[in-house]
């Protein structure tokens, strides 16, 4: 999806589309077609980049999304607002860790590390 599509959706078909995604990317774990994942990877984070863009940084809409069924969606969408609200969002990936729903539970708890080791970093 090129940038120039993104900039004339809304912030609502945005975050419609990044869950399609997140489902979608949850669907290829769950089948083993990890191209597949790879390949909705770049247009989750193309949309996160759009709606960073945005006034006022709008991925905070994404946050509508925590407590989501589909543990895919729930940790993008986590990830994605670390930089908007750090408490929030580290709270839903340790709900994730907590779950222990395989294979979102051990990447949520990978994220915990990298951040409090400092190895990655919210922007």
């Amino acid at each position: 999806m090129s940038a120039s599509k993104l900039k004339s959706l809304s912030t609502t078909d945005l975050k419609l589309m990044f869950e399609k995604l997140c489902i979608e990317q949850y669907d290829s774990l769950e089948r083993d077609e990890i191209a597949a994942f790879n390949r909705r990877y770049d247009k989750i984070q193309a949309i996160e980049d759009e709606l960073k863009s945005r006034p006022g940084d709008q991925r905070r809409v994404l946050m509508e999304l925590f407590g989501h069924p589909n543990m895919q969606v729930r940790l993008t969408a986590a990830r994605a607002n670390l930089a908007v609200d750090y408490v929030a969002a580290r709270r839903e990936i340790q709900e994730i860790v907590d779950s222990k729903w395989f294979p979102q539970a051990g990447d949520a708890g990978m994220t915990l590390h990298f951040l409090d080791t400092g190895f990655n970093r919210p922007t």
